[in-house]
């Protein structure tokens, strides 16, 4: 019998996109996984109307919205408890190939030291050309950098091991989970999948991107189109964080790379009339030294406008 899969799908104030994403993984030809759709304190029970419309998946609700990290933490809870022996997050603002499944699996099959396996994520509106095929992460920088904006060509079709794959669209072995944790939820939003693969990294694990494997990514379609700044305090305050929490040594030069690059981001941004910008950098900064993690609420945000 195949390995069990649980497909997590977060949801959160998008069912089109959750729907679109559905109906492109019921045409996969890997058959033993179950779609488990969270949502994430929707604005209206989403999770019912899909369930409703859906009726194969399995949904499951949270009453307020507990970000990416919380969200997600919620349906790997839920699939631990289901003994399932892989968990796939995906980005509900994807839609995958029919294939994409088995690469994935065959990766963690074949080495049990690969914890992580992921696939090439290129982007919907242009289907060859590649958002994200893993990278490295940099302590200096704070973060993880993919490999992308490159067309598909030009890149290898080998499977490769790197330092962190996007948190769109990845398969964890359920030991993994168990051994280290699940998200850290202080991150709310961007840089936790960051964190996690450094965890899986440091604990022992591999971390690989098969080509094989596609699917393709709206990107970033449900925070921009409710907030376009919030990205840009959550990475500002989250890199900072990501730092002091796994570089204690190189802390202080991450600090200063940050602020020097802020710096001169801010002074572009005044020239160009982004006061807005300079503002939520530099509430990403107060923040973090006053340990102010999790969820921000928007209004916050929203007033320098």
């Amino acid at each position: 019998m195949k390995s069990e899969v649980n497909i997590i799908i977060l949801n959160w104030n998008g069912y089109e996109d959750s729907k679109e994403c559905i109906k492109s993984l019921q045409q996969v030809t890997y058959k033993n996984y179950q779609i488990v759709l969270v949502d994430n304190g929707s604005d209206v029970n989403e999770a019912e109307l899909l369930e409703n419309d859906l009726p194969t998946i399995k949904a499951i609700r949270s009453e307020q919205n507990l970000g990416f990290s919380g969200g997600n933490n919620f349906g790997i809870k839920y699939s631990l408890e289901q003994s399932v022996d892989y968990i796939l997050l995906l980005n509900n603002d994807t839609t995958v190939v029919k294939n994409f499944l088995e690469p994935l699996v065959e990766k963690l099959l074949q080495d049990k030291q690969v914890g992580i396996a992921a696939p090439q994520i290129n982007y919907y509106d242009e289907p060859n050309k590649v958002w994200s095929a893993g990278g490295k992460i940099s302590k200096i920088r704070a973060s993880g950098f993919a490999d992308s904006d490159k067309f598909e060509s030009k890149l290898s079709t080998n499977d490769m091991e790197v330092d962190f794959v996007s948190g769109c669209c990845m398969l964890v072995r359920r030991e993994v989970f168990e051994k280290i944790g699940l998200f850290d939820e202080n991150y709310f939003l961007y840089v936790e999948d960051t964190d996690l693969c450094y965890r899986v990294k440091e604990a022992g694990y591999k971390i690989y991107v098969t080509p094989k494997s596609k699917i393709f990514h709206k990107v970033n379609s449900s925070t921009k189109k409710n907030n376009s700044i919030l990205p840009l305090y959550y990475t500002t305050r989250n890199r900072l964080y990501f730092a002091k929490k796994n570089f204690k040594r190189t802390f202080y030069l991450a600090l200063i790379y940050l602020s020097f690059v802020m710096t001169i981001k801010a002074v572009c941004w005044i020239i160009i009339g982004r006061a807005n910008s300079v503002k939520t950098v530099i509430h990403g900064f107060k923040d973090f030294f006053y340990n102010k993690m999790g969820k921000i609420e928007n209004t916050k945000i929203v007033s320098y406008r």
